[in-house]
């Protein structure tokens, strides 16, 4: 009998407890802020939102909200420290267009209809720099077909990463879609970071990949 295959996960969830002040916010702002996948489906179908994947700390985020007040954007982490700081920064700045999922993103995309994200934002994944563990970066084939699948018509896959190899290989990965038709390469839309400064402090360059999805 064969073996069962493992799951290779993008992630490793290690994350401290919440303290009492962090678990009272987080059931006050789950409310209004929180949505379950299943719940989000028919909502995006009626109104397409942009997905913003892996937010990490929800700098960019929270700025792109504030920015564009008139579209909806829905932030997927696994992260619950980075899903309070998305929370808490909502209330803060009064933003009423941004909700956020507590899920693997791949889950979230499997169950989306096609044609229902009016974008997608994956910036800064993880690199797993090491060549032994790149099985594990969240950006392969599986991945990007599961992204043009949900992305309508017009709608634009924007990713950034700090490192080079990452962007040549994802590069490779969007430009095997014939749906996708390549833009700028640039920041167009996308607010530095904290964490993108501190790589530069380091020595490393940003890459910018962006794409349209065409008709058909």
């Amino acid at each position: 009998m064969n073996a069962p295959q493992r799951l290779v996960r993008s992630y490793v969830r290690r994350e401290r407890p919440f303290k009492e002040s962090q678990k009272a916010d987080w059931g006050r702002l789950w409310a209004v802020y929180g949505v379950e996948p299943e719940g989000w489906v028919q909502a995006a179908a009626a109104q397409p939102a942009i997905l913003d994947i892996g937010f990490g700390d929800a700098e960019a985020l929270l700025a792109m909200a504030a920015a564009d007040p008139s579209r909806r954007y829905v932030g997927v982490e696994m992260y619950r420290t980075g899903l309070l700081k998305a929370m808490r920064g909502a209330e803060r700045e009064g933003l009423s267009n941004l909700r956020v999922i507590e899920a693997d993103a791949k889950d979230v995309l499997a169950v989306l209809p096609a044609g229902s994200l009016a974008g997608a934002h994956v910036f800064f994944p993880d690199p797993w720099p090491k060549t032994r563990h790149h099985k594990r970066r969240l950006v392969n084939a599986a991945f990007v077909g599961a992204l043009v699948r949900v992305l309508r018509p017009g709608g634009i896959i924007h990713m950034a990463t700090d490192w080079e190899d990452y962007a040549v290989e994802a590069a490779d990965l969007f430009g095997a879609f014939a749906l996708l038709e390549p833009l700028a390469q640039d920041r167009k839309g996308r607010p530095e970071t904290r964490f993108e400064r501190r790589g530069w402090r380091l020595g490393h360059e940003s890459f910018d990949l962006r794409y349209r999805r065409r008709e058909g």
